[in-house]
């Protein structure tokens, strides 16, 4: 069905306008976002197919080279796909910042829903100072969706430029099984041997899925400066 042959305000970006998102179907919602269809396919009938074949939670999980094998999105529409998803996924992350991070439980809590739906195995560095407050995050992923090595020298340095009292190591398991391998105990111990020296506590490694977490620090509390730290207070 073309734009031009629905009432004019029933079509999506009127009825947007008028009565507000929550009134739109999926499709709807998608065709705005994509904001054009095809020679072949009007925006609604393409949208409609993509709902239809896909599904919204289907393209949220979906990468750049995933949404340009879909007939009828190329680099432009699959920008705007991927663009409009990471806001989303940052939205739902945005906490306060001046929250500290008690335990393993608050961690997993501020970072989750980052890693909601990811098929790759992502690590998060969260930088703290001495009230647990994150001043500062970085990234590393891979090509690879089961190991990501870790630049240890560029994480040194974002902890000292950052004046950072502390980190926290986060990444998950794609496959769903939480439980640490021994590469990420190794892990664990080269990068508190690297930062023990500088007197940058490496608090804790956790390991995450949609709903659930692994702390290794907090299995191995006689170990873990964060534990120490809270006895000492």
């Amino acid at each position: 069905m073309k734009i031009d042959d629905i009432n004019k305000d029933n079509r999506p970006r009127e009825k947007i306008i008028n009565k507000g998102p929550f009134y739109l179907s999926d499709s709807e919602l998608l065709a705005i976002m994509l904001s054009s269809g095809t020679k072949e396919e009007s925006i609604l009938d393409l949208s409609e197919r993509l709902i239809k074949e896909y599904g919204l939670k289907g393209m949220f999980n979906m990468n750049y080279n995933d949404l340009i094998k879909i007939n009828g999105i190329k680099d432009a529409k699959a920008s705007k796909l991927l663009a409009t998803f990471e806001i989303a996924r940052r939205a739902m992350n945005e906490t306060d910042i001046n929250k500290s991070l008690e335990n393993a439980k608050d961690v997993f809590l501020y970072i989750k829903d980052e890693y909601i739906l990811l098929n790759e195995e992502v690590v998060t560095i969260l930088y703290v100072n001495s009230k647990l407050n994150v001043i500062f995050k970085d990234k590393f992923t891979s090509d690879e969706t089961s190991r990501v090595f870790l630049p240890y020298r560029d994480i040194v340095k974002n902890a000292i430029n950052r004046h950072a009292f502390g980190i926290f190591l986060i990444h998950n398991h794609p496959g769903g099984n939480i439980n640490p391998s021994n590469a990420d105990i190794k892990v664990l111990e080269e990068l508190k041997n690297i930062l023990r020296p500088l007197n940058i506590h490496l608090f804790d490694s956790i390991i995450i899925s949609n709903n659930d977490f692994y702390s290794i620090g907090e299995s191995l509390i006689s170990s873990n400066p964060f534990k120490q730290l809270k006895i000492n207070k």
